[in-house]
């Protein structure tokens, strides 16, 4: 809802002939007022990939901290696709321009709609893939990424056991409720709605509001069939 609400908000003139548009169908789309014009308008959706990125050989996996996100915080690596690429090719080149790590196979996981980003981009749909590394030197792009480490699957189980870790999602994912609610419209970055680890924790990676957590988790656990 929040991400229709915010589509209606951004979508009140056409963009071909700059009339006014009018909600049609219970607000699923919007046309032109225009009558030489009548120009169909419907709601955008903005695919983003997401990735782990595994190093099949070390056991390991690619993750990286961005300068908005609060202490110790690592998740997987993500961007927008480009006009006239496939969503393989974004995982790809994501993953090259943030961390100079190339990637072979790509793998489905999973998909979650996240209406709770900037205003300007409410419609985002975070496609989520297993990323196989061919390369495993990291050069971190520094515009991107805070930084960006391998963590070990030991790592990453001890991150995701910690009782810190599972008493601190509860009140993120409260947060997290209210934003999709509009009831904190201005705190739109990950660090807003995150909470602190607790010093005892080596890492800290999002909770199971997003589907990072899942990404990450799948792979932590996925010998012990608790996915």
């Amino acid at each position: 809802a929040k991400a229709l609400l915010e589509w209606h908000n951004t979508s009140q003139f056409c963009g071909h002939c700059g009339e006014k548009t009018v909600s049609k169908e219970a607000g699923r789309r919007k046309q032109c007022s225009n009558d030489s014009c009548k120009k169909r308008i419907y709601p955008r959706v903005d695919p983003v990939v997401i990735m782990l990125v595994i190093d099949r050989e070390n056991d390991r996996v690619l993750l990286g901290t961005r300068p908005k996100f609060i202490s110790q915080l690592w998740s997987c690596l993500s961007g927008f696709t480009e006009p006239g690429e496939s969503l393989e090719e974004a995982v790809r080149r994501e993953t090259w321009e943030e961390s100079g790590i190339e990637v072979g196979e790509v793998v489905y996981h999973s998909s979650q709609p996240w209406p709770v980003g900037p205003n300007s981009i409410p419609c985002q749909l975070m496609v989520g893939f297993f990323a196989y590394a061919k390369s495993r030197e990291i050069t971190v792009d520094k515009k991107e990424l805070e930084d960006a480490r391998w963590f070990s699957r030991e790592d990453i189980r001890e991150a995701l056991t910690l009782a810190d870790y599972k008493k601190g999602q509860k009140t993120a994912a409260s947060k997290v409720e209210q934003m999709c609610k509009g009831v904190e419209k201005s705190r739109s970055m990950a660090a807003d709605f995150n909470v602190e680890s607790g010093e005892l924790a080596p890492i800290f990676v999002p909770g199971p509001f997003a589907i990072a957590h899942h990404l990450i988790s799948s792979w932590a656990f996925s010998d012990q069939n608790v996915l």
